[in-house]
């Protein structure tokens, strides 16, 4: 256990990755300290309701973070593409199937690698097979 003054979350979660089992802050109470000690002395642990809020705001932050991460919203015609690509169509074939220029899909092409954060087009196919766009 750790008693410390600071309440911010780089310090508390600092503390647990070195293997804390308890966190108070400085101004906690004679019967919070009791409670804790005993707690933690007995295999458990314990945090103060201060420490645990600010964990389960800064968890709640990152789980929104990486859902809004993970889900890239792509357009209609992007994911078509996209499909068309996975399937080991060319720029001309795409261009033909759609009836759109081949510069037009060269456009979405790049525009998919940059959005999606990918080097090249296998790193397309990746993504594509990840959510199940094709076979």
């Amino acid at each position: 256990m750790f008693l410390h003054c600071h309440g911010e979350y780089n310090y508390i979660l600092k503390m647990i990755e070195a293997g804390a089992n308890g966190y108070i802050l400085k101004n906690a109470g004679k019967e919070e300290m009791l409670t804790a000690i005993n707690s933690v002395a007995a295999g458990g642990s314990y945090f103060s309701r201060e420490v645990s809020m600010r964990l389960f705001e800064n968890i709640n932050k990152l789980q929104k973070s990486s859902a809004n991460k993970s889900e890239i919203p792509l357009t209609n015609r992007e994911i078509e593409i996209l499909k068309l690509i996975a399937q080991e169509y060319s720029n001309a074939e795409i261009a033909d199937k759609l009836f759109i220029s081949i510069r037009t899909v060269d456009t979405h092409r790049r525009n998919l690698i940059e959005k999606l954060g990918v080097k090249n087009t296998a790193g397309l196919v990746k993504y594509a097979m990840k959510k199940g766009l094709i076979d």
